[in-house]
């Protein structure tokens, strides 16, 4: 009669065994207990505004022995190589096949987080320490993340629209981890943590003027500007403009301040030279009837636009002596 006793016995000894094998591979442990939501960022790239993001993740350590500090290791990971950025510690956003836009993270103490398995060491991380050097079996720790995205000379394809992409943080951790730190790698890890956040931002479209050249056209003998060719006084400026990856544009210049029967002139007091404005090659007429098209290249880089001036030569009768000027005004459209 008392061998069911002992059949009903093992049943429940069995089942305890089984629930202890999981929680002894669980003695020492980290999670995520929380991640911030970056929001969405406005990144005006043309003007290289200076754009960020600032977010935490908290973290909670514990073990069924006493422990006196845990370090914290982490890395990004990204889902595709698209996202890999121009460093091992850029990340790009996509908004399709032909636009990128590239930002890295730092921690609270301004160290970078490399990208995982990109060969750069991660220095982004932190310590949990038993404050007086003490013991503990639980503990928490809250680490400031801040995206930054880079200026422009780092960048290339970006297109105005919004940016939406999904990462992973790798967090490895070391219990007790005495000297061990993340720039020189966490050998040995106790385990690892992976948590995913979305980061978001928005690209207005836009379009400057940069590196613009006056036209001058020297200094030239009254009888000598007087009886030159059609095409012997002739000078050179530049209109340059950047613009959002493949933004088109159109720009136009005006009549200046001196206009006469739609003719542009210089003036020197009573006195006036009658001038005209090209587009690229001197051919074709740069006004506000006759704009110039073009389409943003990467934000990088500047699209010149050489500016043909010329004077109305031959002249009748000799110009009277001086400096004659003029002032056009330059509009893009985009």
């Amino acid at each position: 009669m008392t061998s069911p006793f002992r059949l009903l016995l093992l049943a429940p000894l069995a089942a305890l065994a089984l629930l202890l094998a999981p929680a002894a591979s669980q003695a020492q442990t980290c999670r995520v207990t929380s991640i911030s939501n970056f929001g969405t960022t406005t990144v005006d790239i043309v003007p290289n505004a200076s754009a960020s993001a600032t977010g935490q993740i908290s973290y909670n350590c514990s073990s069924r022995t006493p422990f006196t500090d845990v370090r914290l290791c982490t890395y990004i990971r990204v889902a595709s190589s698209s996202q890999i950025g121009p460093n091992d510690y850029a990340f790009y956003q996509t908004r399709d096949t032909d636009s990128r836009l590239a930002w890295e993270m730092r921690e609270q103490f301004n160290r970078r987080y490399a990208r995982d398995g990109g060969g750069s060491v991660s220095t982004g991380g932190i310590k949990l320490y038993v404050v007086g050097g003490g013991t503990t079996t639980n503990i928490n720790g809250t680490n400031t993340l801040t995206l930054t995205y880079l200026d422009r000379q780092q960048q290339d394809r970006v297109r105005p629209g919004t940016y939406t992409d999904t990462y992973q943080l790798i967090t490895k951790y070391l219990f007790n981890s005495g000297n061990a730190s993340c720039e020189a790698g966490l050998a040995n890890p106790t385990s690892t943590i992976t948590t995913s956040f979305t980061v978001t931002s928005i690209v207005p479209k836009n379009c400057q003027f940069e590196n613009f050249q006056d036209i001058d056209f020297g200094s030239w003998g009254s009888v000598a500007a007087a009886q030159a060719s059609s095409a012997g006084v002739r000078q050179f400026g530049n209109v340059g403009i950047r613009c959002t990856y493949q933004t088109p544009y159109s720009i136009t210049i005006g009549d200046g301040q001196n206009v006469s029967g739609g003719t542009r002139r210089m003036r020197k007091g009573t006195d006036y030279l009658a001038y005209a404005l090209f587009q690229p090659g001197c051919n074709i007429a740069w006004t506000t009837a006759s704009p110039l098209a073009g389409t943003g290249t990467i934000v990088s880089a500047i699209n010149n636009h050489q500016v043909c001036g010329q004077l109305a030569t031959p002249l009748a009768v000799a110009p009277a002596a001086g400096t004659y000027t003029d002032l056009v005004v330059v509009t893009a459209t985009f």
